[in-house]
């Protein structure tokens, strides 16, 4: 042979058996099963080899450059946009990014193989194994729905926590916003969006957080309390497999969504929230979300009347003689003709801000006097 050729064990063996077919020690019929070729391709190879020996049985790019190989100065284009532009996106993510913003159509393994070479694979945490299987989906939307909180330094350099709520039957997220910390106003603020936008779903499934109840005693917090007036019931998860779904999309979010407020410049909580809710949870349930076993949603209607009265968090005072009572260091008095003595009165202080009064869900009018309490004592 010719310095330089290299020839497979499979190449030697059809050029072996191809010279006895030439030399008429084999038949071309039983040389074909024996290369695991048709009779047709062994008829070929038997004719390549009479006309140019073993080169015959090599493959016809041999020695040749690969016409689909692309150019060096593509693939350091990538690599930089990788390493620039979309730095900290994994692979599969920066293909998708590729395409919807430059145009660009790379096949997955060349990309890996490109990262590889260039050190740019981005590790991910080993899934390990669990005792916990998976529970089956529910079959129908608005069954329930996950709820969790998750504090990240998820844009800017700043401490946020993003509170996301998803649906158990198909893993669509139905509500998300980034806030300072994981509190009660935020949780109502969530659960509030999704009974406006969809109505009320079956069921919540929370963690033991103070803000959502425990499951080891008798806990009333003020979203078990909005819950129960709209007939909603409350699940306590006792371990975090328990919520898996939701814990698995956090990871994924933190995994894409980090990248994404990074890419756009996102560094504060207005713009991050306005990117969340005006495209971010559409593409995510485009891309994630699975079709519910029974099409059928279970959310029910709002027949509560005003959600501005549920949603909201309620202290209680007990109106004292005279119509009046104290509320943050402040007296107030019940502007009502009705004797409301002896009774309790709920302070709201609404998702805006805004502070109302109401006794047993009939909003009051109430005036504040000008002194304080201690002024008042003093006097």
């Amino acid at each position: 042979m010719k310095d330089g050729i290299i020839m497979s064990q499979r190449e030697m063996k059809e050029y072996r058996l191809a010279l006895k077919v030439i030399n008429n020690e084999l038949k071309l019929i039983d040389f074909a099963p024996l290369i695991s070729k048709s009779y047709r391709q062994a008829q070929r190879i038997v004719k390549a080899v009479r006309d140019m020996d073993f080169i015959g049985v090599l493959h016809g790019n041999y020695g040749k450059s690969v016409s689909n190989k692309l150019p060096i100065a593509f693939e350091q284009q990538i690599m930089q946009l990788l390493k620039t532009k979309y730095q900290g996106f994994n692979l599969t993510h920066f293909r998708e990014m590729l395409l919807e913003n430059e145009g660009i159509i790379v096949k997955k393994t060349t990309l890996e193989k490109w990262a590889k070479k260039h050190g740019l694979t981005k590790h991910r945490r080993r899934n390990y194994k669990t005792t916990h299987p998976p529970r089956p989906r529910l079959p129908q939307e608005g069954m329930l729905v996950q709820f969790d909180g998750s504090p990240h330094l998820w844009f800017g350099g700043i401490p946020s926590t993003l509170i996301v709520a998803i649906d158990d039957a198909t893993g669509k997220i139905l509500a998300a916003e980034f806030f300072k910390g994981e509190t009660s106003m935020g949780g109502l603020k969530i659960i509030r969006e999704i009974v406006d936008e969809y109505g009320i779903p079956e069921a919540f499934y929370f963690d033991q957080a103070g803000i959502y109840g425990k499951v080891d005693r008798d806990w009333t917090s003020q979203i078990a309390r909005a819950l129960e007036m709209i007939h909603c019931k409350l699940f306590i998860a006792s371990s975090p497999q328990a919520k898996g779904r939701v814990e698995r999309v956090f990871r994924t979010l933190q995994d894409r969504l980090i990248s994404e407020l990074a890419f756009r410049g996102i560094k504060n909580f207005i713009d991050a929230n306005k990117f969340l809710k005006d495209s971010y949870i559409h593409m995510f349930n485009k891309q994630f979300k699975v079709e519910a076993e029974n099409p059928t949603k279970a959310y029910l209607p709002n027949v509560f009347g005003d959600l501005e009265l549920i949603f909201c968090r309620k202290e209680q005072r007990k109106i004292n003689e005279g119509q009046v009572f104290s509320y943050g260091g402040r007296m107030y008095f019940v502007d009502e003709k009705t004797n409301h003595a002896h009774r309790l009165v709920n302070i709201n202080t609404h998702l805006g801000g805004k502070i109302s009064f109401d006794i047993m869900g009939r909003v009051i009018k109430v005036k504040e006097y000008k002194k304080n309490i201690r002024q008042l004592k003093a006097g």
